[in-house]
């Protein structure tokens, strides 16, 4: 099977553990047409092509990038991009990106001119219903028209597309970590205890939150990522030396390795509303899902998120959730987290367990694959479920009713 994916955005570099996956499938061929990445993700993608002759890339130009209009949806592949393809037809056109994006446009056009029939494939992830501004709706409509299945990553996902119009075939199929890469390390953690935070820095991922509590514990606390409250990051370093650290971005690969040296990892986030692509319409952003969650449980770290989002769904019983913004209630879980060696012990294996069981790419990817030969082999039709979908994967026929839930329930 050859497979033609499509990316665009900063933050794709996790994407190349389900690209390996793939890769290591006999029979499988993978090809990554992508735009506007990270330097680590070119890097780890490179290596991954050394590594494997049946796995391809091309990093193109882009136009209006991310950084340019603070939002996916406005990076546009650069011309002639999809002349760079030098893959044989592909059976499947899978597009990592949001129906009103307009590389997603540009994806479905160039499927529709060089390979039309191909079934294409698509990845959600919104949880909250946005009205774009013009084009955008547009673009939208048209994606959920050409598509042949959709990849929403949590139950919220799918219901934002059914309240969009998407009225096709759609199977719930989350985030990933690789559960032999990210695994709990030798020995105890003799350490201080420290709280820890991979991610943006931020104003919706509650970093004032977490700098605050940390230090009405007098914890430590090791915040790895970037953004624009590095300043104030940085102004707690100095303010608590010794207490506070920052390490900016690192290859993806090196993650497990400063997850080992965290008590707990924190997901304080809050909903806001976004105003950097147009100061006249907001965008409200709240976490779609948590990956740092996954791949901490997955360590054996135990996680504490607030109830914004997805959060909650992605943690289940396998942390602590608390009320987004209520600074004392996440100073109490991380005091129980500190003092309860006990729940800690309980955390850690539940933790490990669920993301081996329901968040392992290896799963992922053959849940992917199981829709996709679906399609191949039906012409378009709607896919089965995969016969061995965890609770969190599950396949929805296209019956609906006029308010977008299931006509059968």
């Amino acid at each position: 099977m050859r497979i033609l994916i499509t990316a665009v955005g900063k933050r794709t570099e996790h994407w190349t553990s389900l690209f390996t996956e793939l890769t290591d499938r006999p029979g499988t061929e993978v090809t990554v047409l992508a735009a506007d990445i990270s330097p680590i993700t070119v890097r780890a993608l490179g290596e991954l092509s050394r590594q494997h002759e049946n796995f391809r890339f091309q990093v193109v130009p882009h136009l209006i990038g991310e950084e340019r209009s603070g939002h996916m949806a406005s990076v546009l592949f650069g011309p002639g991009a999809g002349r760079r393809v030098r893959s044989k037809r592909p059976d499947i056109v899978h597009i990592i990106g949001e129906a009103a994006y307009l590389s997603t446009w540009q994806a479905i056009r160039m499927r529709d001119r060089r390979w039309p029939g191909t079934p294409a494939t698509l990845y959600a992830a919104q949880n909250i219903v946005m009205r774009f501004p013009f084009p955008f709706p547009l673009l939208e409509r048209e994606s959920y028209r050409s598509i042949s299945h959709a990849f929403p990553i949590t139950p919220s996902a799918l219901g934002v597309l059914r309240a969009k119009g998407y009225r096709g075939p759609a199977t719930v199929i989350p985030l990933g970590v690789d559960t032999d890469h990210f695994r709990p390390a030798a020995g105890p953690r003799t350490h201080p205890f420290t709280a820890g935070f991979v991610g943006r820095l931020e104003p919706h991922k509650g970093i004032g939150d977490l700098l605050r509590v940390t230090e009405l514990l007098d914890c430590r606390l090791l915040l790895v990522g970037d953004g624009s409250l590095r300043g104030l990051v940085e102004k707690a370093q100095a303010d608590r030396p010794g207490k506070v650290r920052l390490q900016r971005w690192v290859d993806h690969g090196e993650l497990p390795r400063l997850l080992s040296q965290m008590h707990v990892v924190v997901l304080p986030s809050r909903e806001v509303v976004q105003r950097n692509v147009v100061p006249w319409v907001g965008i409200p952003l709240r976490e779609q899902f948590g990956r740092v969650l996954v791949e901490a449980m997955a360590c054996g770290v135990p996680v504490v998120g607030s109830d914004t989002g997805d959060i909650p769904h992605v943690i289940g019983t396998s942390g602590l959730v608390y009320p987004a913004g209520d600074t004392a209630a996440l100073a109490e879980c991380l005091w129980r987290l500190r003092d309860d060696p006990a729940l800690v012990a309980r955390l850690s294996l539940s933790g490990r367990t669920r993301a081996c069981q329901e968040f392992s790419w290896r799963g992922i990817a053959d849940a992917l694959l199981a829709v996709w030969r679906g399609l191949t082999a039906t012409g378009n039709a709607p896919a089965p479920a995969p016969t061995a979908a965890s609770p969190l994967e599950r396949t929805e026929p296209s019956a609906t009713g006029p308010d977008g839930e299931r006509s059968d329930r």
